[in-house]
């Protein structure tokens, strides 16, 4: 039982830490294979634990993945930038890294409602999205191999409502609403290219599993020892592949939108990255202080060090620790009940 339990873990994480589709969850057939899932009964009480552990992920996933990794994004974006504590003493690396200092810090200076002043500009995002892109795919990209590029299109298309999601999760309520509201060809020009890398990343790690899947799959009724063994080492192959595209490709792109996003933001804006100097919260100019703002795609790519690269990493890896804990929890209560 602590094996299966310590397996089940495992392949929690990896696909927690590796971004991948949830219809394709990664190692899923050689779990299946190593630990195949006992019938599970019918008990309501079983859903209580479940739902409870679906809504800290959530706010889990928003409140480090989104607010927290924005502000490191932000905080980080100048390469000779001097990085302080939340405490206002001078540190040798961003205050952002120090999770639990600055979730106490936003929590201090504004309350939850700071931490979650964007929640309503993101279900209207992901909303929209996910409807445009099941228009695209059924209407307009139907053929199999089109599909895949319904996900940027749409991107694309919601670009500035993107935006308008970004600049309430870097910005306090009094100063979002600086931030222009309608729509700007120009602004949205700016936002076009670094927004078709980053979705068309996410697209590429959401289908790899599939795709894998269906070039090396086997039917189930003719597995041998070898067609196990084939299975379980090219799902390890696809985890290693789509590790490498995450590091290469996904989070360096999301730096780069980010940080495109925030130099089109107003440049005298107040943000919630720390200034100690200041005791306020740095401005939009402060954060790009020798950039031509706002920023270009390549100048953002520019801008994003392998240090830079590594910061954002480590929090997504404590991101990912925390959302283990409630797996861990929510398992457990599964198993006892």
């Amino acid at each position: 039982m602590m094996a299966k339990f310590l397996l089940t873990l495992f392949r929690e994480f990896l696909n927690t830490f590796i971004h991948s589709s949830g219809d394709d969850p990664l190692l899923a057939r050689a779990h299946g294979l190593l630990n195949p899932e006992p019938t599970q009964g019918n008990h309501v009480i079983v859903l209580i634990p479940i739902v409870g552990g679906i809504i800290l992920d959530v706010l889990i996933r928003y409140m480090i993945g989104q607010v927290v990794m924005n502000l490191l994004i932000l905080e980080t974006g100048e390469p000779q930038a001097r990085y302080w504590s939340v405490s206002g003493g001078r540190k040798g690396k961003a205050a952002s890294r120090r999770l639990l200092a600055t979730l106490s810090f936003l929590l201090h200076h504004g309350g939850i409602t700071l931490l979650f002043n964007g929640i309503g500009a993101a279900c209207t995002y992901w909303a929209a999205h996910s409807s445009l892109t099941k228009l695209l795919s059924s209407l307009i990209l139907r053929r199999r191999f089109l599909r895949p590029l319904a996900y940027p299109i749409a991107s694309i298309l919601l670009a500035e409502t993107h935006l308008s999601w970004t600049a309430r999760t870097i910005l306090p309520p009094d100063q979002a609403r600086y931030v222009d509201g309608a729509r700007d060809r120009r602004r949205w020009a700016a936002l076009a290219l670094p927004t078709l890398i980053h979705a068309s990343a996410e697209s590429i790690l959401s289908h790899l599993p599939a795709l894998a899947e269906e070039l090396i799959g086997a039917p189930q009724e003719s597995m041998d020892e070898a067609t196990h063994s084939t299975i379980i080492m090219s799902e390890i192959i696809v985890c290693v592949l789509m590790l490498a595209c995450q590091l290469l490709l996904l989070l360096p792109s999301r730096i780069a939108l980010i940080s495109v996003e925030a130099s089109l933001l107003p440049r005298t804006c107040e943000t919630l990255v720390f200034s100690p100097t200041r005791q306020r919260g740095t401005r939009v100019r402060e954060i790009f202080p020798t950039a031509e703002l706002p920023l270009r795609t390549r100048s953002a790519w520019q801008m994003i060090g392998v240090g830079r690269l590594m910061w954002c990493l480590e929090l997504h890896g404590k991101m990912c620790l925390w959302l283990m804990g409630v797996t861990a929890l929510v398992h457990s209560a599964v198993y006892c009940l």
